[in-house]
């Protein structure tokens, strides 16, 4: 099973939005895999877009003063943690691919339909004032 990336979880930056794009790939592509060497590659690279992508959104969020900062903040935060902590399993020998898929799943069909789509509505009401 895939996740479905939609125009419609765009926010309105199109520098997040590319990079968020990418992380739907990267989840895709590990979601499609069963090998453990590209499983491996694919949780890390997942650990660092999903790095790279929160940073440029809390910067988003934190020029815009984004009321819902901190409390999105610490969600990004969360799925770091446990991504981190997944991939340090693989590192010891340990691949747990349902944990992992579930984890990005949650993120890709609720997190960001849900949670930056908040951030989307406020830059919008930004850029329409």
């Amino acid at each position: 099973m895939t996740v479905e990336w939609l125009t419609s979880y765009k926010i309105g930056d199109a520098e997040v939005d590319a990079m968020q794009e990418k992380l739907f790939a990267l989840t895709n592509a590990f979601l499609a895999s069963d090998d453990l060497t590209v499983l491996r590659s694919a949780i890390v690279s997942l650990c660092k877009q999903a790095r790279a992508q929160f940073e440029l959104e809390e910067a988003l969020m934190r020029r815009l003063d984004f009321a819902g900062f901190e409390a999105h903040r610490v969600q990004h935060q969360t799925l770091l943690d446990r991504l981190i902590g997944r991939s340090m399993d693989v590192g010891k020998g340990y691949m747990n691919k349902p944990a992992i898929a579930a984890l990005m799943r949650d993120w890709c069909e609720r997190h960001v339909p849900e949670d930056d789509a908040k951030l989307g509505q406020f830059l919008a009401s930004i850029q329409s004032a």
